[in-house]
C-alpha cells in the first residue's frame, strides 16, 4: 500500500512538473528552442560556405536566415493582407448574407410546419428574437472587452518583435559554437534520461504534430483552391479555417462541408453542392494518402486520447493548448516510463 501511494504521488507530481513547465517556462524557452533548431538546419550549408569560400559561419548563417526570414515576412504580409481584405468583404457583406439567412430561415420553417404542424410564422418569429437577442448580447460583451483586446493586440505584437530579435541573435551565437554546445550537451552524464525522454518525443509527439501542420498546410491550400474555383470572394479564410477543422480528431472537413452542400443545394446551386462534397472526399483522400507517410507507424494512441487531450490543453494554456495539450500528455507518459512507474 505505501508503494502504490507513493507511486500515484510521484506521477501526481510528473504531471504537475509538466504542467507548470509547459505553462511558465516553456513560453520564455521558445525564442532559444527556435533558434537551436534554425542554427541546426543552417549548420550544415554554413561550414560548407566556411570552407569553400573562407567566409565565417557566422556570417553565412547570418546572411541565410536574413534571407529566409525576408521571404517568410514577405510571404505572412501577402498572405495576412489577403487574410484582412476578405475579412472586410465579409463584414461588408454582412447584410446580404443576413438576407440569405432569413430566407433560408423561412424556408426552414415551413418544412417543419409542414412535417410536424407548428406554424410557419411563430417558430420563424420566435428564432429571430431569439437571435436578435443573442446578437445584442454577444454586442455588448465585445464593446465591453474592445480595449483590452486591443492591449492585448499591442502587447502580442511587441513581444513578436522582440521574440524576433532574440531569435536572430541567438541563432547566430549557437552556430558559432555548435560543436562546443553539443559535446557539452554529451558530457552531462544527468542528461541521458532527459535525451532519452526527447528522442522519444521526437520520434512520437513531435513527429506527428510536424504531420499534422504539413497536412492543415496541404488541406488549406486544396479547399482554397477549390474555393476560389468556386469563385467564393474568401476562399482564402474558409481554407485555412476549414484545414484547421480537419485536424481536430474525430470531426474533419466534413462538420462543414456537408451541411454547406445541403444549403447550397436548397438554393438551387447543385453544382457548388457537388463541389462540397468531392471536397471533403479529396481532403479525407489526402490526408489518409499523408498522415502513413509523414508520421510512418502509427502511434498507437486512439483518437479520442488525442481529442481529450487538446481540450484538456486549450482549458489550461489557451489556444496553444492544441499543440500543448498532447505534447504534456506525452511528456507525462516518457517521464513516468524512463521512471518505470507506469508498472
Amino acid at each position: 500500500m505505501h508503494i502504490e501511494w507513493k507511486r500515484r504521488g510521484i506521477i501526481v507530481g510528473i504531471a504537475a512538473g509538466v504542467y507548470l513547465g509547459y505553462r511558465y517556462v516553456f513560453p520564455a524557452a521558445i525564442p532559444f528552442l527556435v533558434s537551436w533548431i534554425l542554427a541546426g538546419w543552417l549548420y550544415p550549408v554554413s561550414v560548407k560556405i566556411e570552407k569553400k569560400i573562407k567566409v565565417k559561419r557566422t556570417i553565412a548563417g547570418a546572411v541565410l536566415l536574413a534571407a529566409a526570414s525576408g521571404t517568410a515576412g514577405f510571404l505572412l504580409y501577402k498572405g495576412a493582407a489577403e487574410i484582412l481584405l476578405q475579412a472586410e468583404k465579409a463584414l461588408s457583406g454582412f447584410q446580404g448574407i443576413q438576407k440569405w439567412l432569413l430566407i433560408f430561415l423561412e424556408r426552414g420553417c415551413e418544412m417543419i410546419e409542414e412535417i410536424t404542424g407548428i406554424d410557419a410564422g411563430a417558430s420563424r418569429d420566435y428564432l429571430i428574437e431569439w437571435i436578435a437577442a443573442m446578437g445584442k448580447r454577444l454586442l455588448s460583451d465585445f464593446d465591453a472587452g474592445v480595449l483590452p483586446i486591443i492591449f492585448r493586440g499591442v502587447k502580442g505584437v511587441l513581444f513578436v518583435l522582440s521574440g524576433t530579435v532574440v531569435v536572430f541573435i541567438s541563432t547566430i551565437l549557437i552556430l558559432g559554437d555548435m560543436e562546443h554546445i553539443r559535446k557539452r550537451i554529451w558530457d552531462y552524464a544527468w542528461l541521458v534520461g532527459t535525451r532519452r525522454v526527447v528522442r522519444r518525443l521526437q520520434k512520437t509527439t513531435v513527429t506527428y504534430l510536424k504531420a499534422q501542420v504539413v497536412i492543415i498546410a496541404a488541406v488549406s491550400a486544396v479547399c482554397a483552391a477549390a474555393f476560389r474555383f468556386m469563385r467564393s470572394p474568401y476562399y482564402l479564410l474558409l481554407g485555412i479555417a476549414i484545414g484547421i477543422l480537419d485536424a481536430v480528431p474525430l470531426i474533419g472537413t466534413g462538420t462543414f462541408l456537408y451541411p454547406a452542400a445541403v444549403i447550397f443545394l436548397v438554393r438551387g446551386q447543385a453544382g457548388i453542392a457537388a463541389g462540397c462534397v468531392l471536397l471533403d472526399i479529396v481532403t479525407s483522400f489526402l490526408r489518409e494518402f499523408m498522415e502513413p507517410r509523414l508520421v510512418g507507424e502509427k502511434l498507437g494512441v486512439p483518437p479520442i486520447v488525442i481529442l481529450v487531450s487538446v481540450y484538456v490543453g486549450m482549458l489550461l494554456y489557451g489556444a496553444g493548448g492544441v499543440i500543448l495539450g498532447p505534447l504534456a500528455f506525452s511528456t507525462i507518459y516518457e517521464v513516468g516510463k524512463e521512471w518505470d512507474i507506469w508498472d
